[in-house]
């Protein structure tokens, strides 16, 4: 009988954020994974790992129930890999949407399981630091900024290497989102790469629930504004500059993901700027639907997912030429230089006067979404244990 073993514990709410990126993947996974199993009519066993004691959505719930999975509440992966050791079979495979942390000086898998992880980049070798980055956290932030550019910069880069080749070499299967993901890899861990079965395979749309009409409402939008990677400063700087100079009349700006109180009294145009939390999937779907432009910044992407969510309802993006970006949007958005506010400035004047022909988002995006939904089948077959 077929065993499989998925962690949805990676899935759940971390470091206070209700939703993330790789939660969402793990997500998306799972259930089209059911629905797979369910249309092949593959026999099997399938066994969830998640806390139950902490937030997981109600649609999951429901599709766990609805299929009578067997259910192992666990704390850390620690206790996922214990799960695995006390099976009883011959033909186990384990899934994993984040393999970074199981590396095996921390974890070691059971003779014989087969073991199948998602890398989504390698963030922390190939943009380990910003200038800006202490100005989300203060002081304390500020000092270990400065550490990690200097006196630390040889060091964490070889601790991050440790971490990653542990990671990779605790899986047989590795699946990256991209191709520069996968070349990142390469790159980095050479010797690894060499002995390790690599797919790249496209990070799948997100589980929505609701579709809005989309209708422009007049404003730039920008998400996850905590977070330093994501590069809301530089963004929200030049956006502000722009009030200054009485470019952007009528045009107001929606921010996401708590952006730094400290950083709202810089703002010189403050009347100008809405701010929000981390909102829940419906309303964001809400506000992809009615921005009149998506503005992502972002300073590093092993896939880079919320253009394309912005893209489903026509809407113009302006996001950074670096890393996979360019890769996955070709011609359908416009793009910065990330650290430059003033061509950020220029492409957002660009962008608010010439918006991007639909149709030729909607080619791109058909595109896209194609190689999603077979990439994602990919990835079940894989977890099935297909080749």
């Amino acid at each position: 009988m077929k065993i499989i073993v998925f962690d949805l514990f990676s899935a759940q709410p971390k470091q206070g954020i209700k939703f993330h990126g790789g939660g969402e993947y793990i997500k998306t996974v799972f259930k089209v994974l059911l629905e797979t199993i369910k249309t092949l009519n593959i026999t099997s066993i399938i066994h969830v790992c998640f806390d139950t004691e902490n937030y997981i959505d109600e649609w999951i719930s429901l599709i766990i129930g609805r299929n009578n999975l067997l259910v192992h509440s666990v704390k850390n992966e620690r206790e996922i890999v214990d799960v695995l050791y006390e099976l009883d079979g011959t033909d186990i495979t384990f899934y994993t949407g984040m393999i970074y942390l199981y590396g095996k000086d921390k974890v070691q898998f059971p003779e014989g399981v087969r073991t199948i992880g998602t890398c989504h980049g390698l963030r922390l070798l190939e943009k380990p630091y910003d200038i800006y980055a202490y100005k989300y956290g203060g002081t304390k932030i500020f000092f270990k900024e400065l550490l990690r550019r200097t006196i630390c910069k040889r060091y964490l880069y070889n601790k991050y290497y440790n971490e990653f080749k542990n990671s990779l070499e605790n899986f047989k299967v590795i699946i990256t989102v991209s191709e520069h993901s996968s070349y990142a890899i390469r790159t980095h861990l050479p010797e690894v790469a060499k002995n390790i079965d690599i797919r790249v395979l496209y990070t799948p749309m997100k589980v929505t629930h609701n579709q809005y009409t989309a209708v422009d409402k007049n404003y730039i939008m920008m998400i996850s504004a905590d977070r330093w990677l994501k590069n809301a400063f530089r963004g929200v700087c030049a956006i502000d500059d722009l009030y200054s100079k009485g470019c952007l009349s009528g045009v107001k700006t929606k921010v996401l993901g708590n952006y730094p109180v400290r950083l709202r009294r810089q703002i010189a145009n403050l009347d100008k700027f809405e701010f929000y939390g981390y909102v829940d999937n419906d309303e964001l779907e809400k506000m992809y639907a009615e921005c009149s432009i998506f503005f992502y910044p972002s300073l590093n992407e092993g896939f880079g997912l919320p253009p394309i969510e912005a893209m489903k309802y026509g809407k113009t993006c302006i996001i950074s030429g670096v890393c996979s970006l360019p890769e996955i949007y070709e011609n359908t958005v416009y793009y910065c230089n990330p650290y430059d506010v003033q061509e950020m400035e220029n492409r957002l004047l660009k962008a608010i006067e010439c918006r991007i022909d639909t149709e030729i988002i909607k080619k791109r995006l058909n595109k896209i979404i194609e190689r999603q939904k077979e990439d994602l089948i990919q990835i079940c077959n894989l977890i099935i244990g297909g080749v």
